[in-house]
């Protein structure tokens, strides 16, 4: 069912005004909170996590996605990033992440470089992707917020992400202009079937599932991975178990270089 205009605008208001005032509670030019977990042997190869929407690092750790990991025999080393919609909503999210994790990782010595993002945290993950492709094996997603509303009745109303037309940028709040240019960009990779390197889960509950299931047409049927649950990190920790189940034959977390 469509939304009429009026309620739209609210919506819109309403985002607008959560933004705005979420921003003035964090320092955006400040460094963010990093929360690292370090195989024991030297390694060229990274995992970087976004966090989701009010998450911190620190969540990754707490729900035992690092452990998850190790227990899933991934030794890569593995950082969180306290990166989360103050920055986005300053437009600081990726010039943070390029400074305080990607620009000394690469300088560190790491090559292989994957990312790991869940709801609000796989749209930021795919926006630093689209500026650092050449530099970055993979991204993962769980869950991710890919589309509000309007986007989602705009790609409704086509067949095929190819006949899908991006609107004008005027008036459109931040959040819209990110994930315009997130779909643009996907279009313009699926029309040329690269999106090889793009891994989705999600729960077949899920809240955002009329969403996600967009984002799922365009990308390889065996990188997509679904289970039972809704937005919450219990199914997020089952979405990224059997993710990591399948990493040797879908070139999941694999080294690219």
């Amino acid at each position: 069912m469509k939304l009429g205009k009026k309620t739209k605008i609210v919506l819109m208001l309403m985002i607008a005004l959560s933004l705005i005032t979420c921003a003035l509670f964090v320092d955006v030019k400040k460094p963010v909170e990093l929360l690292w977990d370090k195989n024991s042997k030297k390694t060229d190869k990274l995992i970087i996590f976004f966090p989701g929407l009010y998450d911190t690092a620190e969540k990754f750790k707490d729900e035992e996605f690092f452990s998850i990991a190790r227990k899933a025999g991934i030794t890569a080393d593995m950082v969180s990033a306290n990166v989360n919609i103050f920055h986005l909503a300053k437009e600081m999210m990726i010039e943070r992440i390029e400074m305080d994790v990607f620009e000394p990782a690469k300088i560190s010595g790491y090559k292989n470089i994957w990312l790991v993002g869940v709801s609000l945290g796989g749209l930021s993950s795919l926006l630093f992707n689209i500026k650092h492709e050449q530099d970055i094996c993979g991204v993962v997603t769980l869950a991710p917020y890919v589309a509000n509303t309007p986007l989602i009745e705009d790609l409704s109303e086509v067949k095929e992400i190819k006949y899908w037309q991006p609107g004008s940028d005027e008036n459109k709040l931040m959040l819209e202009r990110r994930l315009q240019s997130l779909w643009i960009w996907l279009k313009d990779k699926s029309l040329n079937n690269d999106l090889k390197n793009i891994y989705l889960g999600y729960g077949k509950q899920d809240r955002y599932v009329g969403a996600i299931k967009f984002f799922e047409k365009i990308l390889d049927k065996n990188h997509v991975v679904t289970v039972e649950g809704g937005h919450t990190w219990v199914t997020g920790q089952k979405i990224w178990q059997k993710q990591l189940s399948t990493r040797l034959k879908t070139g999941l977390l694999q080294p690219c270089n």
